[in-house]
């Protein structure tokens, strides 16, 4: 059910009323124009009528037609086709309807009443007009229409020499006209309302969905306990960093981290200490991980990773050396019968660092800082090793596996 004024076809809630109608201005505002210039065509084409059908009127008819009516509703033509329809556009139109309503109802008057059949008969095409073509609001459409009944009437009673019967005559089709057309503007305004509704509701429920599907894939690619890059999105970000590097000939720079001794710590201290541990390790990871491209990520357990593209072996030994000092100086609170309890843990890192070349593949960078890694532990823990080529041996101070 609409929330609807069913009456005057109006929501109730006045922000949604004024959106319904902005977006029905722009929505049929070709349309509106287009009928109001052939109104306009067909309203000075039917001057040819008035001299076949009454050449002893055609002075009065033409005048009424071209000096009266016709300038009206081409100033209000060249208002609607400015910046006015957006803001006027119904007021306007409806005063158009009002014009062709009164020109029409003025030229019933002039012509003797057994002879104007024909133009009581155009005031059923201008309520033609208003109800459907011209695509005006229901409220406003009814207004002009009636308006022109009114003005048949009073102008006939006053002015004319209609008879009473040829007033019964003229009302029974004009208003069976207007009723008729009230049913059809209500039917399309209604329909109009009913799928901007729909529109509306579309549009928050794709809005939703996208939110929904935004926070699914942050999901996928992010480790529920950490917070990090997950494995899945690592490599994905490792590819792409690859081809880039490999493009534009910088470095591309992996450091493979290992926590210490972590089995050792998770069966002394249980899982909820470990998990407590890895969570504090990655924050570190993530305050030394600064750069709009580093990829802090956790492979898994406890093996963590940090991509940095553009970074020279110097710069990601720097930068390994750093994660692993801020690691060495945290202190890991335990939960242990309710009491925090210190103890010290710290990690192991290997570095790798090249300029991709074109028949090598992100694999091998892999595989080397994995080698370096190896080498860390294998020299004591808690240390940096760097694996680099030998043209830049220098550029690496931990190339020996300094940091310990």
């Amino acid at each position: 059910m609409l929330d609807i004024n069913l009456i005057t076809l109006s929501f109730q809630d006045p922000r949604l009323e004024r959106h319904f109608r902005n977006n029905y201005s722009r929505r049929y505002r070709f349309q509106s124009l287009m009928a109001m210039k052939v109104a306009l065509a067909l309203f000075a084409l039917f001057a040819v009528l008035d001299w076949l059908l009454y050449p002893q009127l055609v002075k009065q008819l033409w005048g009424i037609r071209f000096c009266l009516a016709l300038p009206a509703l081409l100033a209000i033509l060249v208002l609607l086709l400015g910046k006015a329809y957006f803001r006027y556009g119904q007021q306007l139109m409806v005063l158009s309807l009002i014009v062709a309503n009164v020109a029409v109802v003025a030229m019933t008057v002039v012509i003797p009443a057994e002879l104007n059949d024909v133009y009581v008969a155009g005031l059923m095409l201008v309520a033609l007009y208003g109800y459907t073509v011209a695509r005006l609001r229901f409220v406003w459409a009814t207004a002009g229409n009636w308006f022109g009944v009114i003005a048949y009437n009073l102008a006939n009673i006053w002015w004319g020499d209609a008879s009473h019967w040829d007033l019964v005559a003229g009302n029974f089709f004009c208003i069976s006209t207007n009723v008729m057309g009230m049913v059809a503007s209500y039917s399309m305004e209604y329909d109009s309302r009913r799928g901007f509704l729909l529109q509306q509701q579309l549009r928050r429920e794709r809005s939703q969905l996208n939110l929904v599907n935004r926070r699914l894939e942050k999901q996928a690619l992010t480790d529920e306990l950490t917070g990090l890059a997950n494995r899945r999105c690592f490599f994905e970000r490792f590819h792409e960093e690859w081809r880039r590097a490999r493009r534009e000939r910088q470095y591309l720079a992996l450091v493979m981290i290992d926590v210490d001794h972590f089995k050792d710590f998770n069966d002394t201290y249980g899982h909820q200490a470990g998990d407590a541990c890895l969570k504090q390790v990655a924050t570190v990871f993530r305050q030394h991980a600064r750069r709009a491209g580093d990829v802090p990520a956790r492979l898994g357990g406890e093996e963590f990773v940090l991509l940095l593209p553009d970074a020279s072996p110097r710069s990601a030994c720097e930068a390994a050396e750093a994660v692993r000092k801020g690691v060495a100086e945290m202190e890991i609170h335990i939960p242990q019968q309710g009491l925090p309890v210190g103890r010290k843990i710290s990690i192991s890192c290997g570095i790798a660092a090249v300029i991709p070349e074109p028949e090598s593949g992100p694999e091998s960078l892999l595989a080397q800082a994995d080698k370096a890694l190896y080498q860390a532990k294998e020299q004591g823990r808690n240390r940096v090793v760097c694996r680099v080529p030998e043209d830049v041996v220098e550029d690496c101070p931990a190339k020996a596996g300094g940091g310990g």
